[in-house]
């Protein structure tokens, strides 16, 4: 450990007499660069100082970087990161475009050309040349060098753990053989300080591509945080699968423009989750079905079944006839050796087939559970109970709803079960919580479902006893079979509290969630939804 962490600063601080040229820490895994790289740090530091919104502020490095750089706060660089941020929505990938287009701290020399977006998204070419400046400025003048120098250590220890978790499996060598192509380069660029993930591509004058996915960590180990196998492995099939496909559908434009129908039916859902255009909606299926296929090619079914419903219940409808599709890529991949560039309009013809078709049974699919479904939906009217006298099992259920309402987004929208009653929820997905009895909504349609609960006894095909029982379960939304509605009940309103629910199921009955009392998936029918015959 000590010899690769002499050989590592060896790399970065370069040979004796010469000019301190920051190197990123780096170690291959295959084809898989890991890095942390000298000009993010910059690039993370100046945001922080600035309070930059978009960063991950959980780790104790964020407050060393303060107390380093306490006072660089009137930098002109920190006053460009607020009015870019501000006046013209420079944020979020659009920063990292920019400092992957130079060259190494300090010279951030431009090495590579603008692109038109990140150069629209700063409102012109001069206020990135300015940016640029200032960021050169500010590592000279408030000796960054310094601040990397003191944390060498700490970002060889994020490249050696992420490295090590990965046990020498190269994920890059898995998209490769999926896609039957190749990128230049593949460099997976760890920060503390940034939040979720950004799959970032540069490209030369020959159109070779280096591709880069930014993230931060998922785990962390004697203080260091780092990135796992299967997290990372799970970020670089879809970010890095970018890469492959948005260049694809770049060339597709006249289809894109004549299927844009198709988005009329998830535009509020996709614009929620920020895919507010139809183009970038097309490549999020692509790459999500994509991913999906390479977690099958590794043998990860279940992972593969689980991530389909969880992207069908975030509302990319499209992605089954995506995925069919694929199969005969994989086909004539394996058989003819065909490239996924070669194979891509097929994939496009997709599309303009599902414009001149009816998708009802993809758009509004008729609702067959599990309790995943619902709990994935940001669209949701969420009920809580208002009757009864235990007016402190009440107050601790609206409180709980309230919560999740907020967790849920601008989508949700909290009734109390009076208000739901008179209300026409037939095109919402539901949640609704409480007792039967405080529930009045639970109450009205009680006759619907296919349990009953009565006093301190749940029945099921089964008869449970206990003034503790809960039962978490879904059935169809009393108003429309193509919408879920999730039931959290219980014999009192104070047993009511969050849980995680591993099992995918239709319902549980439990007192403690870690020792499951019944679970299991009902027999569906048009009538009504029924416990399987024992």
């Amino acid at each position: 450990m000590k010899q690769l962490i002499l050989i590592l600063a060896f790399i970065c601080w370069g040979f004796p007499g010469e000019a301190q040229q920051l190197m990123p820490v780096c170690k291959n895994v295959g084809k898989t660069k890991i890095e942390v790289d000298p000009r993010m740090e910059l690039l993370c530091v100046v945001q922080n100082i600035a309070g930059y919104p978009y960063l991950n502020r959980e780790f104790e490095y964020s407050n060393e970087v303060m107390q380093f750089f306490e006072k660089d706060s009137v930098a002109e660089t920190v006053r460009l990161t607020r009015y870019l941020m501000k006046e013209h929505g420079f944020v979020q990938d659009a920063p990292l475009d920019l400092i992957l287009r130079l060259s190494e701290v300090p010279e951030l020399e431009q090495t590579h050309p603008f692109t038109p977006r990140t150069v629209e998204r700063a409102g012109s070419e001069e206020n990135l040349e300015k940016y640029r400046l200032a960021l050169m400025q500010f590592a000279s003048d408030n000796n960054f060098a310094e601040f990397w120098k003191d944390h060498l250590s700490y970002y060889e220890r994020m490249v050696e753990y992420t490295a090590n978790d990965l046990e020498g499996y190269d994920p890059v060598t898995t998209i490769n053989a999926y896609y039957n192509e190749s990128k230049k380069s593949y460099t997976v660029v760890l920060s503390p300080m940034l939040y979720g993930g950004y799959g970032m591509r540069v490209s030369d004058q020959q159109n070779n591509m280096d591709i880069f996915g930014c993230l931060s960590a998922d785990k962390i180990k004697e203080g260091i945080p780092y990135y796992s196998k299967d997290g990372l492995s799970n970020y670089l099939y879809h970010e890095f699968s970018h890469s492959f496909i948005n260049p694809l559908t770049d060339n597709h434009l006249p289809v894109v423009e004549a299927t844009s129908a198709l988005f009329s039916p998830i535009e509020k859902e996709m614009s929620a989750i920020s895919y507010g255009r139809w183009i970038t909606c097309i490549n999020e299926h692509i790459v999500r079905a994509a991913h999906i296929c390479m977690l099958y090619s590794m043998g990860e079914k279940i992972a593969a079944e689980d991530l389909l419903e969880m992207e069908k219940s975030r509302r990319f409808v499209y992605i089954e006839p995506i995925l069919k599709k694929l199969k005969q890529f994989e086909q004539e991949r394996d058989t003819k050796n065909s490239t996924f560039t070669q194979f891509y309009p097929e994939l496009m013809a997709v599309f303009d087939s599902l414009s001149r078709s009816n998708n009802e049974d993809l758009i509004n699919p008729v609702f067959t559970g599990p309790i995943q479904e619902v709990l994935g939906k940001r669209d949701i009217a969420i009920i809580y109970p208002t009757s009864g006298a235990d007016a402190s099992g009440l107050q601790s259920v609206f409180d709980y709803t309230s919560r999740i309402c907020k967790m849920k987004g601008e989508l949700a929208v909290l009734y109390p079960d009076t208000t739901a009653l008179k209300t026409d929820l037939s095109n919402k997905w539901i949640m609704a919580y409480g007792t039967m009895e405080s529930n009045l909504y639970l109450k009205t349609h009680r006759t619907l479902f296919p349990f009953q609960i009565e006093a301190d006894t749940i029945y099921t095909d089964q008869k449970f006893v206990g003034e503790n029982l809960r039962l978490i379960t879904c059935v169809p939304n009393p108003q429309n079979s193509r919408r879920g509605m999730l039931i959290n009940t219980a014999i009192r309103n104070q047993n009511l509290k969050g849980v995680m629910i591993q099992e995918k199921a239709d319902y549980l009955v439990f007192e403690d969630i870690d020792k499951l009392l019944q679970v299991g998936s009902y027999v569906k029918n048009k009538e009504q939804w029924e416990f399987p015959a024992n």
